[in-house]
């Protein structure tokens, strides 16, 4: 008797193990262009959108081709469709250098220096010139290691039929002491 109940547990085992152990099926990663990631398998890839179906998600969903940054798909491969909407930018870059005029932004902050940059001769417009002069401006200060320029002039040159150009002259800040040691914060 303690035979035949051990064979039918055995029977019945056997029979529903490959229901039990059932493999997950592999998924798929779809990272938005806002970095946000999606766990889902990727059913089809058209010209202008993806279907996708979200785990645990009875009906597929479809999202444009323009929200996708890429796809990483189970077995690996990568597709690539558009850049990240924000980057992270280097410290050293000049274009992390904030330009403000308000004192209250570069409270307790170290003083780096002083920074000025003229527009090149090359502007068509005053825009273009004010534009180029702030550029110079950012990578002053980002030679000096600054982090914030509070620029105390800001002066436009320049009438009509004549080249326009932009002066700009500031303070460059930054958030560690300088390597000048005789410098003190702000």
């Amino acid at each position: 008797m303690i035979k035949t109940v051990m064979r039918f547990i055995a029977i019945l085992f056997i029979t529903f193990l490959p229901i039990l152990s059932i493999a997950q099926e592999a998924l798929d990663t779809v990272v938005l262009v806002s970095n946000r990631r999606l766990i889902c398998n990727v059913k089809s890839v058209s010209s202008s959108k993806v279907t996708i179906l979200k785990k645990g998600a009875a009906a597929p969903e479809e999202l444009s081709r323009k929200q996708i940054h890429k796809i990483l798909y189970a077995n690996g491969r990568v597709e690539k469709f558009n850049d990240l909407a924000f980057k992270m930018i280097d410290e050293s870059n000049f274009q992390s250098v904030v330009i403000t005029s308000n004192p209250a932004d570069v409270d307790g902050l170290y003083i780096y220096g002083k920074v000025e940059s003229v527009s090149g001769k090359n502007s068509k417009n005053a825009k273009s010139a004010e534009k180029n002069a702030r550029i110079r401006l950012q990578r002053k200060a980002a030679a000096l290691g600054a982090n914030y320029v509070l620029v105390t002039k800001s002066e436009s040159r320049g009438g009509y039929r004549e080249v326009p150009t932009h002066y700009y002259e500031g303070v460059a800040y930054g958030f560690e002491p300088p390597k000048n040691e005789n410098q003190t914060p702000h």
